[in-house]
This record gives C-alpha cells, sequence and structure tokens, in this order.
C-alpha cells in the first residue's frame, strides 16, 4: 500500500477575503485607531505645576468621554478575568488555598471603592510620575474592584460543581491539568462567566462616577478625568439637567454599542458549551457572530492561530496524563502535617496583620494609657473646609494636608487650651468649627494621638454599621422576591432573553447616581422620611446581580431535564421545587453574595446624596467612610473599611457559605 502525505502548502493558512470582510476589516481599523487614541489621552503629562483636571458640560464632548471611559472599563475586564482565571482556579484546585482565598475575596469585596482608591492613588502616582497614567491606573484598579469578585465568584463555584460524569469521562481520558482545565471546566463554567461578566461590566457603571472623579493628596479640588462618570459627577454638582440627559442617552448608544458588538455574540458562541444531552429548539442568535465566522480575515487569523500551535513541539504522549480512576483515599500522615504547618502559618500571619493594624489604628498602647482608655481626638475642622484650615495655619494651629485640624494640635497651640488670642477665638466660634465648651477641660483630658482612632470610635463604627447591616438584608431580600420569577421567565424563552438582555444592561449599566438627584428633590420638596425612600437607594445596583444570575442559571439549566418536567406534568410549587430552585440555587447564591458586597459598597454613595448645594445624609457606614474619604488613607478610613470588611465577612460566613454548601451537596448538575 502506498502512504502519500498533503504537501506543506496545503496545510499553510491562506488569506481569503469574502464579501463580508469589507465590514469585518474596516470594524477592527476603527477599533485599533480608537483604543490608540484613548491611550494617548491616558497618557498626558500630570504633575504639580498641571492645572486641576475637570471635564466640560458641552455634549460634544461626550463621545471622547464615552471612549475614554470605556478604554478604562476594557482594561479593568481584562485584569479581572486574568484574576479569575488564576485566584479562582487556585482556591477550587487547594483546599489549603481555598481556606485563604475564600475569607479573602469576601473580605475584599466588602471593601468600599472609596477605599481603593485612597489606598492606591499615591501607590500610582508614585509609580507613574509626571504623567496622567498614574491617576488612570489608580481609576482601573478602582473599576476592576467593582468587577472582579463577582467572575471571580462565579467561576470558582462553577469549577466546585462541575458535574461528577464530567470529571470521570476526564479521569477516565487521562487529560493533564492543564487539558482539563481548557478542555472541561473553562467550557463548563462559561456560559455563567460569561453572563456575570456582563453583569461585572454593567454593575462597574455604576462605580464609573467615584472612580473617575479623585481626590489628589496636595490639591484643594477634586481630579476629574475626561469620561462619562466625571461628566455626570460634574452635571449633579452643578444640578444641570440638560446635561444629565446628555449622559443618559450616551450611556444608552455606548451600552447598545457593545452589547450588539461583543456580549450578543458571545452569549450565542457559549451556547455550544451548555451542558445537556438534548438541544433546545430555540438558542440564542447574533448578527455580529455570523458575520465574524463567514468573513475570510476571521478565518485566516484562526488558521494562522492553529498552525503557531502546531508549530509548538508537542510533548511526548503521556508524558503529563491525568491521574488513573482510583477511589478516595485517605490523608497521608505527611499530608497531615503539612495541613498543620499551613494553617499554623496563616493563623501567624493573621496575628501579626492584626497587631500591624491595630497599630496603626491607634496608635503606640493601642488606644490605653496606664490602663486607661484614651479619649477621642476629633477633628475640628468639620466640614474639611481649606478656607477654615488656612486660617487656622495663620493661626499657628498644625494643619493636615487633607485640610483636618486635630484637638490635640488646637491644645498645642494653645497651651493647653488656657492661651487663645482673639482671631482665634472668634475661628473657634465660628459654626464650621467644633470645638469643647471648655477647652482647657478637653486638653487635660488624655486622648489618642492626632489623626488616630479610639475605642469610642470603634464602638460607633459598629453601631452604624448594624444600621446598614439592616438596610442590605431589607432590600436584599425584597429583590430576590422580586427579581427571581421575573428572571426565570425570562430566561426561559431565549427569544425573550436576547430582547431583555441589552434592556436589563442598560437598567444595570445605567449609573444610579442619576436617580438619586430624583430622590434628594422629593425627600427635600415633601419632607419624606429618609430612613423610606432614601434607604432603597443601595440597592439600586446591586439588584442586577441577583436578575443576571437568576437568568444565568435559568438559561443553563439542560433541555432534558426541562423535557422531563414536562413529561412529568410538574406544575405550580412542585415545578418550582423540583426543577427551578435546584436548577437556578448555585447561580442565585452567586449572585446573591455579590449583590449584598455590591449593597455595601454602595452604601458610600447612597447614604451621602447630593443635587446642587443641597446634601442629604443617611447615618450608617457608609455616610461615615464617606466624610473621612479625604484622598489620602487615614485611620479613620481603616477603621470603616475593616468594620465593613468584618461584618460582611461574618455574614457571608454564617448564611451564605451555608447557601454554597448547600449547593454544592444538594443541587448540583450530577
Amino acid at each position: 500500500m502506498r502512504t502519500t502525505f498533503p504537501d506543506a502548502g496545503v496545510l499553510r493558512p491562506r488569506f481569503k477575503l469574502t464579501p463580508w470582510d469589507f465590514i469585518v476589516i474596516p470594524l477592527v481599523i476603527v477599533v485599533i485607531l480608537l483604543l490608540t487614541i484613548a491611550f494617548r489621552g491616558a497618557s498626558q503629562p500630570f504633575d504639580a505645576a498641571t492645572p486641576d483636571l475637570t471635564v466640560s458640560l458641552d455634549p460634544l464632548n461626550l463621545p471622547y468621554y464615552g471612549l475614554r471611559t470605556v478604554f478604562r472599563m476594557f482594561l479593568a475586564v481584562l485584569l479581572s478575568l486574568l484574576f479569575t482565571f488564576t485566584v479562582a482556579t487556585l482556591a477550587a484546585r487547594s483546599r489549603r488555598a481555598e481556606v485563604v482565598i475564600i475569607p479573602l475575596l469576601d473580605f475584599l469585596q466588602s471593601l468600599p471603592i472609596l477605599g481603593f482608591l485612597t489606598v492606591t492613588t499615591a501607590i500610582f502616582l508614585g509609580m507613574f510620575r509626571g504623567s496622567l497614567l498614574g491617576l488612570e491606573a489608580a481609576s482601573i484598579f478602582a473599576i476592576f474592584t467593582s468587577q472582579v469578585w463577582n467572575m471571580a465568584f462565579s467561576f470558582y463555584h462553577s469549577l466546585i460543581t462541575t458535574p461528577r460524569e464530567l470529571q470521570e469521562a476526564a479521569a477516565v481520558l487521562r487529560l493533564s491539568p492543564w487539558k482539563k482545565f481548557w478542555k472541561l471546566e473553562v467550557p463548563f463554567a462559561m456560559p455563567g462567566l460569561i453572563w456575570n461578566t456582563m453583569m461585572s461590566v454593567s454593575g462597574g457603571w455604576f462605580f464609573v462616577v467615584a472612580s473617575e472623579v479623585i481626590s489628589v493628596v496636595g490639591r484643594d479640588e477634586d481630579q476629574f478625568l475626561p469620561g462619562v462618570g466625571a461628566y455626570i459627577a460634574m452635571a449633579i454638582a452643578e444640578a444641570n439637567v440638560v446635561a444629565m440627559a446628555y449622559a443618559g442617552l450616551t450611556l444608552l448608544i455606548i451600552i447598545l454599542l457593545y452589547d450588539q458588538l461583543i456580549f450578543r455574540p458571545i452569549v450565542a458562541w457559549a451556547e455550544k458549551f451548555k451542558f445537556e444531552q438534548s438541544e433546545a429548539q430555540e438558542t440564542a442568535q447574533s448578527w455580529m457572530l455570523r458575520l465574524w465566522q463567514r468573513s475570510g480575515f476571521a478565518g485566516s487569523l484562526s488558521a494562522i492561530g492553529a498552525t503557531i500551535q502546531r508549530a509548538v513541539p508537542a510533548l511526548p504522549s503521556g508524558a503529563h496524563a491525568g491521574p488513573r480512576v482510583e477511589t478516595q483515599r485517605e490523608p497521608r500522615a505527611l499530608d497531615r502535617v503539612i495541613d498543620r504547618v499551613w494553617y499554623g502559618f496563616v493563623i501567624a500571619v493573621t496575628l501579626w496583620a492584626v497587631w500591624f493594624l491595630a497599630s496603626y489604628l491607634f496608635g503606640p498602647g493601642l488606644g490605653f494609657d496606664k490602663g486607661h482608655v484614651l479619649a477621642s481626638n476629633p477633628n475640628v475642622n468639620v466640614d474639611l473646609s481649606p478656607a477654615i484650615a488656612r486660617q487656622f495655619a495663620a493661626a499657628g494651629v498644625t494643619v493636615n494636608p487633607d485640610q483636618t485640624v486635630w484637638l490635640s494640635d488646637v491644645c498645642a497651640a494653645t497651651a493647653g487650651g488656657t492661651r487663645i488670642d482673639a482671631a482665634l477665638a472668634t475661628l473657634l466660634r465660628d459654626t464650621r468649627v467644633s470645638v469643647p465648651d471648655d477647652l482647657a477641660v478637653a486638653c487635660a483630658t488624655p486622648m489618642v494621638p492626632a489623626g488616630k482612632v479610639a475605642w469610642s470610635d470603634v464602638w460607633e463604627c459598629f453601631w452604624l454599621g448594624l444600621l446598614t447591616t439592616m438596610r442590605v438584608v431589607i432590600w436584599i431580600g425584597i429583590s430576590t422576591l422580586v427579581w427571581t420569577p421575573i428572571g426565570v421567565w425570562i430566561g426561559l424563552r431565549p427569544r425573550v432573553a436576547q430582547f431583555v438582555q441589552p434592556l436589563a444592561q442598560f437598567a444595570a449599566a445605567f449609573p444610579a447616581n442619576l436617580l438619586f438627584p430624583i430622590a434628594v428633590v422629593l425627600i427635600t420638596t415633601y419632607a419624606l422620611p429618609q430612613n423610606v425612600f432614601q434607604a432603597p437607594l443601595i440597592i439600586l445596583g446591586a439588584q442586577w446581580y441577583i436578575l443576571f444570575n437568576v437568568i444565568a442559571g435559568t438559561v443553563g439549566i439542560p433541555n432534558d431535564l426541562k423535557e422531563a418536567a414536562r413529561v412529568l406534568d410538574l406544575r405550580g410549587w412542585a415545578w418550582w421545587r423540583k426543577l427551578i430552585i435546584p436548577a437556578i440555587f448555585p447561580a442565585f447564591v452567586t449572585g446573591g453574595i455579590t449583590a449584598s458586597g455590591g449593597s455595601w459598597n454602595a452604601s458610600i454613595v447612597s447614604e451621602v446624596v447630593l443635587w446642587g448645594a443641597t446634601t442629604l445624609t443617611l447615618t450608617g457606614l457608609g455616610a461615615y467612610i464617606a466624610y473621612w474619604s479625604t484622598g489620602e488613607f487615614n485611620p479613620h478610613v481603616g477603621l470603616g473599611m475593616l468594620v465593613m470588611g468584618l461584618l460582611v465577612l461574618a455574614f457571608n460566613r454564617l448564611f451564605w457559605r451555608q447557601l454554597y454548601i448547600l449547593a454544592e451537596t444538594r443541587f448540583r448538575l450530577d
């Protein structure tokens, strides 16, 4: 028998254009040009001599502002995917890593975006000294922190709930860990990850306003990065209704564009990864995906990638084969020793971190002096007014770069409150200054060092945290009751889901900050109770995590299970109890835990809302952190972030973690 082989030229990729390439190639060129323009704008000079950054409310600037914002969100998504594929995979693979990573993710997702901005702004400005890239990196990192946790939890949960028959098939085929990850686990997790990525991008718009308006130490004014978020912040500050309308229209156009050009094609492409034995009659469709599939240019790129992959020397057969199918063995003695050493190391690092943080918050003595609890050292410049700060400086009182003036510094400048000149006495009587009636007695009371917190501040933060917790729990419960049936109804109808998807994305991406002024006007005009009409603002952005995850969970229900339910004639509550709730439960838990963290994050902007010169403050931990976010990380911000993180971590451990365990043990597609 004669054996023939194809000529090498046959395997070489050939560039063949089709009529569809007259659309695809110009589109690719336009995208590259837009990215180039955005990067040039982000790399402008920025130093101490640069004037304060601001934005214009001229609507002609909105296309450029939209480009800059989309550029930041695009980079944040790439960073989020990289983080998700590495950290979430490590948590799912290693039991030892899981005990550190999952609580840490719980804690980090609860930290407010203002806290991340406060911590990282100075770091990035130092890294990119003299360039606007420092502020851009701080903004991108802040957007990253608003997106990544939802994606990481979704991917982690998919990895730990991969059906056993798929895992057994991978073991029978002896797939290496690398091949198992890309051939089995990533495809299985893809539908849920895509929906959660869409939700993360949409939810990120809620925090764009906060991430594009950055306080920089040493500057009296906030820095407004060119972007839609900064445009909205400026429109709110100037109470410009027309500018708000232009911003809303710009958001609608941007969301429709990236829905049609990016997310809808990806959703349609991910249909092939659904885990089911029979194919649904209705599946998601995308004109952009069909265009790309029919493009010769796109096909040539795929062929080039395949050629490069073939050019890489192959590993010897079986060199990295996966393990054979074996029964679960008891942990070896060495494994138990390693576990004890690892857990001891984790405990030691945790204790060191607690001691270091306590020293930073309370100063030497940890808030005590000779067995006595030190009193609080309040900031007397309560409005953080630069004008008041300059008057204190002129009177010889130490003033900090963030405009704080501590009571201990006033005491030091007045010899313990006993020598006060006429100018300083007049300043101390100003309504914007808060000092005790008897300054000498207050100065004689031992207090914590300037800028540090006292134990009385800790109890106050916990009380404020309980108030915010109550609001979060109430509105998460209400959102679950409202959006779960709606999400199931949408997810069971692919055609409806395609129509609703851009609307839901727009609703999720629409910054709730644009609606806050309506609440301010209604509350002030009709003297409405803030606890009733301002508190719901905490859930406006986070509620969409529940809806999107319920839709994703419903879309992912295998068609054979739905057919079985029809054959068994399941109806009413039995249909919910036997099919829907078990099927969507893992996705709902992911959405619920992310919505909970998002609500805590939103408390920073929802408990302090403004419209022009009117500001409404709702008592809570979010308002406390917002007040102390002065552009420089300080012990008061650290205390607020720590208390918020501990409360969210406790809530997740005691409630959401138990639901995770239930999803892993009872509600798996096995």
